[in-house]
C-alpha cells in the first residue's frame, strides 16, 4: 500500500508540506514586516480561514467534476503562483505591498482546499477500508514531516537571507511536487484508484442491501445508490464539533508561538527553530498515534489529542520565559502528533461510497470553520487583552472540544479499533 501511494500521493504531499511548513513560522512575521499590527497579523490568518470556509463545498464539487488527480495538479500549480505573489510583495515592500501580501495568502486558501480534499479523496478511493486508518495517518505524517523540514530550512535561510527567501523555497517545493505529479510514477495510481473505487462501491452495495445470498442476486440500482450515498449526519455533526476545536487550536498555534516569541524578544530564526523542534516531536508521536487510532479507537485519540494540546496552550503564558515556551511547544507537539491524520480518518470513516469528494467538502466545513475561528479569536483576544489572553482563549476551546467528544463518543459511535467493534 505505502509503495503504491508513495509517488502519486505521499511524495508530493511531503513537498507541499515542506512548502507550507517553511512559511508557517514567518507568515505573521512577514505581515508585521510589511507594516501590519499584531492584531492585524492574526486577522489576516483569519481571513485565510474565511476564504477556505467559503470555498470548501465548491472545492468538493470541483474535484468530483474534474477528478482527484487532475484537481491535485491544478491546486499544486495554483499554490506556486500564489506564493510567487507573496515573494513579489516582500521584495517590493513599498506602498500596497501589504495589500498584495494579503491577496496572495487569501487566494492560496481555496487552492489548498482543493489540494487537501483531492489527496484525501484519492487515498480514500484507492485504499481498502481495512488499511484506511494507516493510510490516512501516513498522509498526515507527510505534512508533519514537512512541518519539520520546512521550518528548519527556513531557520537556516533566515540566518543569511531576507524573509522572501523562505517563500522562494516554498514555491520551489511546490513546483517539484508538480513535476512528480506529471511524471509517469505520479500518474500510476489513477486507473487503479477508479478500479478499486468500483469494487468498494459494489461490496458496500451488497453489504447494505442484503445478506450473503443477495450477492448472487441482481441488486436494485436505486436501492444500491441510496445505500452508497447514506451518511450518518448525527455522527458527522457530533464529531465535527470536536474536529473544529482541533483545527482551531492547530491554526492558532503558529500564530500564538510567533506572537509570544516576539513578546519574549526572540529572533525570527529562533522562533522558526522552535516550530521545527515541535514538528519533530509531532512526527515521532505520529507512530504511537496511528497505533492508538487503530487499536483504541478514533474518539479516545481525539479526546487525548485535544486535552494535551490545550494543556500546552495553558503552559505558555504560565511560564513566561524561553524555557517555559520550549516546554509548552513540546507539550502541544505531543498532543498534535497523537492526532496526526485523525480528521482525515474520521472523514473517511463517515464518507459514503458515492460522491465522496462532495461529502468530504462538507466534512471539511468543520475544520475550516476552526481555521477561521482560531485566528479570529486570537486576533480579538490579543486586541482586548494581549497575547496571554489569546493563548488562554485557545486553550479553553481545545479543552472544551475534548470534553465534548468524551461526552458524545458513545452516540457518535466512531470505529473503536481492533477487538473493540467495527
Amino acid at each position: 500500500m505505502y509503495r503504491e501511494l508513495f509517488w502519486p500521493v505521499l511524495a508530493p504531499s511531503m513537498l507541499v508540506g515542506v512548502a507550507a511548513g517553511a512559511t508557517v513560522p514567518v507568515s505573521v512575521l512577514a505581515a508585521l514586516q510589511l507594516g501590519a499590527s499584531p492584531a492585524l497579523g492574526s486577522l489576516i490568518i483569519a481571513m485565510v480561514g474565511a476564504a477556505a470556509l467559503l470555498t470548501t463545498v465548491p472545492a468538493g464539487r470541483f474535484i468530483d467534476r474534474v477528478g482527484d488527480r487532475r484537481a491535485m495538479l491544478l491546486a499544486t500549480g495554483g499554490g506556486a503562483v500564489c506564493t510567487a505573489l507573496t515573494v513579489a510583495a516582500l521584495v517590493w515592500g513599498g506602498p500596497g505591498a501589504l495589500a498584495l501580501f494579503v491577496v496572495s495568502v487569501v487566494l492560496r486558501a481555496p487552492v489548498m482546499s482543493v489540494w487537501n480534499l483531492s489527496r484525501q479523496a484519492l487515498v480514500a478511493g484507492h485504499v481498502p477500508t481495512a488499511q484506511l486508518g494507516r493510510a490516512m495517518t501516513a498522509l498526515g505524517g507527510t505534512m508533519r514531516a514537512g512541518n519539520l523540514v520546512g521550518p528548519l530550512l527556513a531557520a537556516a535561510l533566515l540566518l543569511v537571507l531576507p524573509m522572501w527567501s523562505v517563500f522562494v523555497l516554498s514555491m520551489a517545493c511546490a513546483l517539484l511536487a508538480l513535476a512528480i505529479l506529471y511524471s509517469r510514477a505520479g500518474s500510476a495510481l489513477d486507473v487503479a484508484a477508479r478500479e478499486l473505487a468500483a469494487r468498494e462501491l459494489a461490496a458496500r452495495d451488497v453489504a447494505d442491501t442484503g445478506t450473503a445470498e443477495d450477492a448472487v442476486r441482481p441488486v436494485d440500482p436505486a436501492r444500491a445508490a441510496a445505500a452508497a450515498s447514506a451518511v450518518r449526519w448525527r455522527a458527522v455533526v457530533l464529531s465535527g464539533v470536536a474536529v473544529a476545536a482541533l483545527a482551531m487550536a492547530r491554526v492558532a498555534q503558529p500564530v500564538g508561538v510567533q506572537l509570544w516569541g516576539v513578546h519574549l524578544g526572540l529572533t525570527e530564526s529562533v522562533i522558526s527553530l522552535l516550530v521545527a523542534v515541535g514538528a519533530a516531536v509531532e512526527l515521532v508521536m505520529m507512530f504511537p498515534g496511528g497505533h492508538l487510532k487503530d487499536h483504541l479507537g478514533r474518539a479516545p485519540v481525539l479526546v487525548l489529542c485535544l486535552a494535551v494540546y490545550g494543556t500546552g496552550f495553558v503552559l505558555m503564558p504560565l511560564l513566561p520565559h524561553l524555557t517555559g515556551m520550549v516546554v509548552a511547544v513540546l507539550v502541544m507537539a505531543v498532543g498534535n502528533g497523537l492526532g496526526a491524520g485523525i480528521n482525515m480518518t474520521i472523514g473517511a470513516d463517515l464518507s459514503p461510497a458515492a460522491n465522496r469528494a462532495r461529502f468530504l467538502g462538507i466534512w471539511a466545513l468543520f475544520s475550516n470553520g476552526g481555521v477561521l475561528a482560531g485566528p479570529a479569536a486570537m486576533s480579538g483576544l490579543v486586541a482586548v487583552g494581549g497575547v496571554r489572553l489569546g493563548l488562554l482563549g485557545i486553550a479553553v476551546a481545545a479543552l472544551a472540544g475534548a470534553a465534548w467528544m468524551a461526552a458524545w463518543a458513545r452516540v457518535a459511535d466512531l470505529p473503536r479499533g481492533v477487538g473493540r467493534g467495527a
